[in-house]
Order: C-alpha cells, then structure tokens, then sequence
C-alpha cells in the first residue's frame, strides 16, 4: 500500500503544515506528497491518505481524484455566503457521490457537520487532528532559567504592552504566516498572476519550519493566540494556552473553543488572574476524549502511529543537502520583493493607463457638450431675432 500526505505549495501559513504533522504521525512512509489545490489531479498510485484540514479553497480541485483513499476526518469547508463556488462545489453530484463512497464525514467542527447534515450529507464531529500531536521520545529540553511566553495574534501590540506591565519573562511575538500577506498589499481578489508567488518556501521547509514552530509552542511557559493551529497543538503538547477569539471566526471554533480557555482583550485586561503569565492554569482536559478517539480512528485507517510527531531530519542534513536556507539571504530576499514590486507597478501602470483614457473620454464628452451646448445657445438667438422682427411687423 502507497501512503499520501498533503502538501501546502500555495499557502504561507505554517498552520496548514501543522496539521498534515499531525496526519503524517499515523503514516508508516509517504510516498506521495499531494498538493492540496491539485487534489484531483493525482494521478500516482492508488494511495490511502488522511484527509483533515481546511477544503474547497479552489472549488476546481474538488472532489479528489478516484487514486486517493481518503479517511475523512477533522475537515472544516467554508460554507458562508460570499463563497458561493465553494458551497456549489461541496454540493455537486460528484462531490455527493465521494461523500457517499468514504463517509460518513468526520468534522473538524460543529458549523461544518450541521452544514453537511442540512444537505443530506451523512457528518459526525471528530475535533481537530492537531489535538493528537505528541513529541513522544523526541521531546525538546527545556532551558532553564529561561523561560519565555508566546504571543501569537494577528495584532499583539496592546497585549504585549499590558504583559509587559505584569512579567519580566521575554515576550516572543509569532506569527505563522511566513510572507506578508498579499491580500494587504492587492485590495480585493489577489491577481491570479501573483497566486504561485504566495509561498516563498518549498513544501520540505515548511514542514521543517512547522516542526520548529511546534518545538517553541511546546517549549513556553505559555501561550496566547487567536490561531485555531496555535491552540490546540499547545494542548496536545501541555502548553498552558488561552485563546482570543476575536477574528470573527465562529464557524471555524465552533465546538473546538469550548476545549479553550477563551478571553477577549478588554476582558483580560479587567481580569488579568484568569490567566497569570507568571502562574498559568493548567488546560482542561477535555479534548483527551476527542484526541484518543482521532488516534484510534486514524490508526486503524493506517495500522501505523509513531512514538512522535516530529521527523528525525536535522537542520545540517537539510542544509547539506542545499533543499533549506532557513535565514534567506539578504539579496535573494530583495530580489524576491522586487519581483513583487515589478508585478505591482505593471498593475499600477496597466490601471493608471485604464484611468487615464477614461479622463481623456471625458474630457472629450465635456467639449462635445460644450460644443452642443454653443450651437443650442445660437439657435436660440436665432429663433429670438426672428421672433423680434415678426413682432416688430
């Protein structure tokens, strides 16, 4: 039997390469690595794979092609209003007919499973595959006397200010996104000629990233996110975790943050005890129903699980074997910006010229109306000279 993991070429956030981590654990080799957005372009042997994660990104790629065995387990679709493709492509028949051969569907939450079950599609909820992360033998060591928190919101500035008023342990500000976001700089739907320039990374490097960011997770003396993939790999790894959800992402946390301590800001900050950075709260434990049900669910799947999550592949052998630059290089890093910045001016341009000609359009509609306007105003004087001499008879 072949063994398929998912890949995240078209993505920069490290999230995505959190949860196939926690899918490869149960994966006695990997034979194949499939690109998520290319789903149903495999064409490779016959693979079993475990399919958790975040689905329909690109409606095109779905369902999956018929060489993929998939477990269905911890899968999220977006299913809101604004994403009408995705949901038509979710509902199609051939979509129907896949849920109908490998379901029913294991749901990574409670939005997704009532979404599948109002439209006759057969769903049960499994929480999140991350909860079954586990360093096992490979645990890193702890450094003592060096103990330090991690931040890792979409804007941390007012809480590390406040943390900083409660604790003198370093404060480490994280994101999981490699790369700047691109939807920042491109208002609106990125340009599809920027799409491939999304992820700067090969998929081996992130993977090895993901792995390091898990280590530093592991290695806090606690964590505070608004990241789903940030959470709960710290309760699976025992990392006291609180969570903000304040990124208006209810469906994704629906049946996941209550496993959470969850705050806002303004309430942790009118209640600093809840969560004492010096003193955390253990997590609760009960996500350890949902962990050991995924691990034996995909287990039995794969009749394999590893001691640990973490690969045995070191910095140097990646480094020798010239497939990481972990530090990019200060001149390849320039050159890939003004690569970006060329697609952007082009874009400027091609606007800036689109702009331009309508200006020159109106510009010449305003002097025809002028124009028609001087006529209309001599054809009236026109008429009234002729109206005075009939008059004046």
């Amino acid at each position: 039997m072949k063994y398929g993991l998912i890949s995240y070429d078209y993505t920069t956030n490290l999230g995505n390469e959190i949860q196939s981590i926690a899918a490869r654990r149960f994966l006695p080799q990997i034979d194949y690595y499939i690109e998520h957005e290319k789903l149903d372009q495999f064409t490779g042997d016959n693979v079993k794979m475990i399919m958790n994660g975040w689905f329909v990104d690109c409606p095109t790629a779905w369902p999956p092609s018929d060489s993929i065995n998939p477990l269905l387990v911890s899968m999220h679709f977006t299913t809101t209003t604004k994403n009408k493709k995705r949901v038509e492509a979710i509902l199609t028949p051939e979509s129907r007919e896949f849920f109908s051969q490998y379901g029913p569907v294991g749901c990574r939450d409670l939005h997704t499973v009532d979404f599948l079950n109002d439209n006759d599609i057969e769903a049960y909820f499994t929480g999140c595959l991350t909860l079954t992360l586990d360093s096992g033998d490979k645990k890193p060591q702890k450094d003592d006397g060096n103990d330090y928190i991690v931040v890792n919101m979409e804007n941390p500035d007012e809480l590390i200010s406040f943390l900083k008023q409660k604790t003198d342990k370093k404060i480490y500000r994280i994101q999981q996104d490699m790369m700047p976001s691109f939807k920042k700089a491109f208002p609106g739907e990125m340009p599809k000629w920027l799409y491939n320039l999304t992820s700067f990374y090969n998929s081996k490097e992130k993977f090895f990233m993901a792995e390091n960011l898990l280590k530093v997770y592991e290695n806090a003396s606690c964590v505070i996110t608004d990241r789903l993939h940030c959470a709960l790999p710290c309760l699976a790894l025992k990392t006291p975790v609180m969570l903000f959800n304040e990124r208006g992402m209810k469906e994704r946390f629906d049946g996941i943050s209550q496993l959470l301590l969850e705050s806002t800001i303004d309430e942790y900050k009118s209640n600093y005890n809840i969560f004492d950075v010096e003193n955390p709260p253990e997590n609760s434990q009960e996500y350890l129903k949902i962990r050991k049900d995924l691990i034996k669910k995909c287990s039995e799947f794969t009749g394999h699980i590893s001691n640990s999550c973490y690969s045995d592949i070191t910095t140097n052998e990646l480094i020798d074997k010239n497939t990481l630059i972990l530090s990019r290089n200060a001149i390849e890093t320039r050159n890939y910006f003004k690569e970006v910045l060329k697609l952007y001016e082009k874009t400027e341009r091609k606007n800036n010229k689109k702009i331009k000609k309508q200006n020159e359009e109106i510009e010449k509609l305003k002097l025809e109306l002028e124009k028609q306007k001087a006529l209309n105003k001599e054809d009236s004087s026109s008429i009234s000279k002729v109206k005075n001499r009939l008059f004046n008879r």
